[in-house]
């Protein structure tokens, strides 16, 4: 794969969750985003001395 196609994949994946941050944004479901994000990293974040 040329860097040129992986430039492309690239942009489309950040495109895509940029969209989806901009409907979680305006539905409200923001908070409900960050608390299973939260969740998710929870675990690591109480190893942490």
């Amino acid at each position: 794969m040329e860097i040129s196609e992986k430039r492309i994949i690239g942009s489309l994946i950040l495109l895509v969750g940029v969209t989806f941050f901009s409907i979680a944004l305006y539905s409200g479901q923001l908070t409900l985003i960050a608390e299973i994000v939260e969740s998710i990293f929870e675990p690591a974040i109480a190893g942490i001395p």
